[in-house]
């Protein structure tokens, strides 16, 4: 052993410290945690992107901004005084973002009157939530009659996603499927416009629902 820490300080010495991993500088960005904390829990490297339970996954699917996968198909739909819940860094274009990580200063989602709105956008966000139905019900209220509410979803195909991947589980608390979602769209007074069972290249499906009449 002395002979080994002998060596290291010669090494030291000779080609000074090492490098330091990329995730340990200050500031680093999140992202090369997450790759850390990938490759831990069973997620393979390999070029453009990654495997996890045999299949492959491109580097897009870890980047962020799900929204601009669906925003063409959602501006359809969306339109005038609306909320994108769970905004995250890349909010809908116009929308009141709702999301606690903007800080304690921010508009909350019981700050708005109900059936205030004339649309809820939602991408990659009720999955995080385990009280999911009782929160959509709670979104759903804030839409005014005939107003849209329109749902952004990881598809359950996307295994680096779904919440039984160790990497996953401590983001995710459900996971949701076309059938359980629009099920609970339609029980909590809405009528469905338009959806898309995917997956899509974003590995997600959408759901657009339209508030009824009462």
């Amino acid at each position: 052993m002395k002979i080994k820490r002998k060596l290291k300080r010669f090494v030291r010495k000779m080609i000074g410290d090492p490098p330091i991993p990329l995730e340990e500088m200050p500031d680093c960005p999140g992202l090369f945690h997450y790759y850390r904390q990938m490759i831990a829990t069973g997620h393979k490297r390999v070029p453009g992107g990654w495997e996890y339970n045999g299949r492959f996954y491109a580097d897009y699917l870890t980047m962020g901004g799900a929204i601009f996968f669906i925003l063409g198909k959602a501006k359809t739909y969306c339109s005038g005084k609306g909320l994108d819940i769970g905004a995250g860094m890349w909010p809908f274009p116009g929308a009141m973002p709702i999301d606690s990580s903007y800080g304690p200063d921010s508009v909350k989602l019981s700050d708005i009157p109900k059936s205030s709105c004339d649309y809820v956008f939602s991408s990659h966000t009720l999955e995080h939530i385990e009280n999911w139905d009782e929160a959509l019900s709670e979104w759903i209220s804030k839409i005014r009659d005939g107003g849209t509410l329109f749902l952004y979803l990881p598809h359950p195909d996307c295994w680096v996603w779904r919440k039984e991947n160790p990497f996953m589980a401590k983001f995710h608390a459900w996971v949701p499927t076309p059938s359980v979602v629009k099920e609970a769209v339609v029980r909590h007074g809405c009528h469905i416009i338009d959806h898309y069972d995917g997956p899509d290249v974003m590995y997600s499906f959408h759901v657009a629902a339209s508030k009824n009449h009462r």
